[in-house]
């Protein structure tokens, strides 16, 4: 197993502190009612002034913050806040809710989506068993009305609620112990639950991430097209040109004078093979022809691999992609058209079943650090009208989040402490499930920040650090997105030249695009960091 399905696993044995989350709301109710107070018994032109001033206050803080912005050191260490996420029983919820019961589950990437399953509903049984124990406590305290000491009767279904928030927190501590330190074979082989079994077939069909959906993401700095389960996307590639044939050599030693002394390119072995083409004319071909030779040329071996190579994954394979709004509504027979499509191309038996939407991209995928670090590259090609447009959209799997790596530390708490700190925890969870009574949590709380809500959802993107926090795995990642988008347009440019079409244009583009791509990967987006580029922090320094 994975560390990333062991956490993702883990993280259903986890409890929230909701002690810190109570002291939060305390301290935010207490501020909004000493506000009301205050303004009930303040004349109302005290209002207005503490009001203006209040204005005041904010207009010199946010420029305050501007400024500080503009003269950002480099060297400085900024914070950023990563997304809030469910553990326990409500992590438990949001899976069977958003990911297990909303039609096909997205592609799973470098964890196991099924053990994760499994053991969620094995989870879950400590639910029954938490509820079990308060309709007991419950019951208890209803029969000693009926008793003399009846006025103990709150004070039972205190102790009794508060027994069974302990004993469920003992209970998940206990095996979210034997899963960090369980061996594959326990986790693997659990049955899967009756109520899972058809998403679990689901899962099964989908193993292999052929079919995708996308989603728009509109940010401040533009738009960006996600594929979902893929990760955050980095900087996107884009090269179109008019497809034209190329010029024939003039001192070329392959062709022939004839009586005017021009030079006559001979066809090659493979056009004699497949059929003369008249001189000067491009070589006819197809976006799938395209994609064949680019997968062929990604999949060759370099020979010989060093030992020190780290070891990683690598896969290409084609994919269809389809928008998230149509993902819900596929048919079985529009699944395998889609996958028809991925593996064989548009023209292919089987694929005019897939809907007219869906389009074709060939990724190439690189999996290391224990499959968790996924750097994923989708090219699309689309060739109409003698135009020919590549697109390249790199996406990277972020680590776990931190609330989810902390659960191998969790696991490891022991002793007469961790217990006093178990028992309080457990009077904070019985009055939060009082305050629950008569009051619901909002709508944003039952699911994790980062959740849309609403469309297909990945588990392991969800579960994801905002950035990438770790310095090597950066590395690791632009590594791995610089040599699959270079070989991949080096492989486009060899399949132009042997076509008989003019790359002058696309190596212009090619070159700008390999040159930025030093400066401009990662969450840079379109701002480059070099002097006088547009939002660069270092000073343009004018010639002499």
């Amino acid at each position: 197993m994975t560390d990333p399905t062991r956490l993702l696993c883990a993280a259903a044995y986890l409890r929230p502190n909701r002690a810190a989350e109570f002291a939060d709301k305390l301290k935010a109710w207490r501020r909004k009612k000493a506000k009301e107070l205050g303004d009930k018994f303040t004349p109302k032109s005290m209002r207005e002034r503490r009001l203006e001033r209040l204005t005041k206050r904010e207009a010199a803080k946010e420029k305050s913050a501007l400024e500080r912005l503009e003269k950002l050191d480099e060297d400085e260490p900024t914070e950023r806040k990563q997304p809030r996420v469910l553990v326990g029983h409500e992590y438990v919820r949001w899976v069977r809710r958003r990911v297990a019961d909303q039609g096909r589950p997205v592609p799973s990437h470098g964890f196991d989506l099924e053990t994760v399953l499994t053991t969620c509903a094995q989870a879950e049984q400590l639910l029954w068993l938490r509820r079990t124990l308060m309709v007991m406590a419950c019951a208890l305290s209803a029969l000693l009305l009926l008793t003399p000491i009846a006025y103990l009767a709150p004070l039972a279904v205190v102790l009794g609620l508060c027994a069974a928030f302990f004993t469920d927190r003992l209970l998940a501590q206990r095996r979210l112990h034997a899963l960090i330190r369980a061996d594959k074979a326990k986790v693997w082989h659990a049955a899967v639950p009756r109520r899972f079994r058809d998403t679990v077939d689901r899962i099964r069909d989908a193993v292999h991430g052929e079919v995708v959906p996308y989603r728009n993401q509109v940010r401040s700095t533009g738009s960006k097209y996600h594929f979902v389960g893929a990760g955050k996307v980095w900087y996107e590639t884009q090269i179109g040109f008019d497809v034209v044939a190329a010029k024939p050599s003039e001192g070329s030693d392959a062709g022939s004078e004839d009586g005017d002394g021009h030079s006559k390119v001979l066809p090659g072995a493979k056009e004699l093979l497949t059929g003369a083409m008249p001189e000067g004319e491009v070589i006819q071909f197809t976006p799938d022809d395209l994609h064949a030779h680019v997968t062929q040329e990604l999949q060759r071996a370099v020979d010989p691999r060093p030992d020190f190579h780290p070891e990683s994954r690598q896969e290409v394979f084609g994919v269809a992609a389809l928008a998230a709004e149509r993902w819900d509504s596929l048919t079985p027979e529009r699944w395998a058209g889609l996958v028809t499509l991925a593996r064989e191309g548009a023209l292919a038996a089987g694929a005019q079943h897939a809907p007219t939407v869906a389009r074709r991209f060939l990724c190439a995928r690189t999996t290391s650090w224990d499959d968790e670090l996924i750097a994923s590259v989708f090219v699309g090609f689309s060739y109409e009208n003698h135009y020919l447009r590549v697109v390249v959209r790199p996406h990277v799997v972020n680590p776990l989040h931190p609330e989810i790596r902390a659960a191998e530390r969790t696991a490891m708490s022991r002793g007469w402490k961790w217990r006093r700190r178990m028992a309080y925890l457990a009077v904070v969870d019985t009055a939060w499930f009082v305050a629950r009574l008569f009051k619901r949590g909002k709508e944003s709380e039952r699911n994790p920040a980062g959740d849309p809500g609403k469309g297909p959802v990945s588990l392991r993107e969800i579960y994801s650090t905002r950035y990438m926090d770790d310095m090597l795995q950066y590395d690791d990642a632009r590594r791995y997105i610089e040599m699959m988008q270079g070989r991949v347009l080096s492989a486009v440019e060899g399949f132009l030249e042997e076509h008989n079409v003019d790359t002058g244009a696309y190596r212009e583009q090619m070159t700008v695009v390999l040159n930025n791509g030093v400066i401009n990967t990662g969450e840079m987006s379109n701002v480059q960091n070099q002097p006088g580029a547009v939002g660069s922090r270092q000073a343009a320094v004018g010639g002499t």
